[in-house]
């Protein structure tokens, strides 16, 4: 599909939903309007209020009690409503859908990231996420037999549930799957590997590549949407057919925020949503021949973008320099503050490999501030993982 073909999707995609729009409180006052027309959200705000982020009539107390009840699997009825594995502030995201939106949700996935001879295979497709929801576990009642492994229990727990289910497919966390990868786990059935809900660095997935002979996919997905897809070639492209991508440039930087509208979302519209992860487009040319714009994998948030003596440091520059020595199989955290760096290594890592990796890091920051080393990062806490935390801003 040319750019031009894809502009015109879009457009008929965009006049399709201003019925939708129409009946939902937020967006109602612009229904019918160029895209442009209609102010830009962030999320916080989209969070505060979901009753006035859909079309169906429901209160914000109605979709968070429904919410609530998925979680603790009491979920019935059609309509799903869950909560999102959560930034990595904590925050949670509540999403809403109708079978058909799972179907189509599904289809797509599906689709972007399966060879098409695979989608008319038998697979069991094990998917970690802190809890289970019909917009995954819908894939079930097709070729797919589906298996949730929680991601509150622990890396043995998981990997007893996974030698038992036997997956062709599975998406977890990267953290979780450089865990399975020093653990020694080996999944003899395993033909397609991705990762998913927070960032994974080049490092990482040659470590995990390397110990379970499979090198993850990346998926970039969020409440506001599947935003992204990694192709057979190893690039990142954005879901361009079925979203619209605005992209936000962001001071000082090569980067920029995206600013989110989903073209097919219905029952929980998502019309110029602007997200929090910081981007950056990779600008060499793709042969897998998919239109989306291809992206570098992200490596943190907007929030954790650092700023010394008027200078900025991005995500990917703090990743590269720590993990040019650290590579792939430690767990490090590095957390900015007005006056410091600090640097947390777990206890495993070799005292010596530690000094080097802040002192890589403090080359990067041109010795700005001083970096400290902790070796006290005995665990990841909480469902998703930051290397890089901002804080000094």
């Amino acid at each position: 599909m040319s750019p031009d073909q894809l502009a015109a999707s879009r457009a008929a995609l965009w006049r399709d939903l201003q019925p939708v729009l129409a009946r939902t409180p937020a967006l109602s006052f612009h229904s019918g309007s160029d895209l442009a027309g209609f102010p830009i959200t962030d999320t916080a705000t989209l969070r505060r209020d979901y009753g006035a982020w859909n079309s169906l009539g429901m209160s914000d107390a109605t979709l968070r009690a429904l919410a609530q009840d998925a979680e603790e699997g009491a979920a019935s009825g059609e309509l799903s409503a869950g909560w999102s594995t959560g930034s990595g502030s904590g925050a949670r995201g509540l999403f809403l859908s109708r079978p058909s939106e799972r179907a189509d949700y599904l289809g797509q996935i599906l689709a972007r990231l399966l060879p098409a001879p695979d989608l008319l295979r038998r697979q069991r497709l094990a998917l970690h996420l802190r809890a289970s929801n019909s917009l995954y576990s819908d894939v079930g009642r097709r070729r797919f037999a589906f298996a949730h492994v929680p991601l509150g229990e622990s890396t043995e727990a998981s990997l007893k549930r996974l030698r038992q289910f036997d997956p062709t497919i599975l998406i977890a966390p990267p953290h979780r799957l450089a865990a399975f990868a020093r653990a020694g786990a080996r999944f003899p059935s395993l033909r397609h590997l991705f990762c998913g809900s927070e960032p994974v660095s080049e490092a990482e997935r040659s470590f995990v590549d390397d110990r379970l002979g499979l090198r993850p996919r990346g998926i970039y997905q969020a409440t506001e949407g599947f935003i992204a897809a990694e192709c057979a070639e190893g690039r990142l492209h954005l879901n361009d057919h079925v979203m619209i991508i605005e992209l936000e440039p962001v001071p000082g930087t090569p980067g920029y925020r995206p600013i989110i509208t989903d073209l097919r979302r219905v029952s929980q519209p998502i019309v110029r949503v602007r997200g929090d992860d910081y981007l950056e487009i990779d600008a060499r040319p793709c042969p897998c021949g998919f239109a989306g714009r291809v992206i570098h994998p992200p490596q943190g948030r907007v929030t954790d973008i650092w700023y010394y003596a008027g200078r900025t440091f991005t995500p990917p520059r703090v990743v590269a320099a720590i993990e040019a020595v650290l590579g792939g199989d430690t767990n490090w955290q590095a957390v900015a503050d007005t006056d410091r760096v600090v640097l947390h290594v777990s206890p495993c890592c070799p005292a010596d490999i530690a000094t080097l990796a802040a002192r890589s890091l403090t080359r990067e920051l041109g010795g700005t501030v001083p970096v400290v080393v902790m070796q006290d990062l005995t665990a990841w806490r909480g469902p998703k993982r930051r290397k890089v935390k901002g804080g000094n801003a």
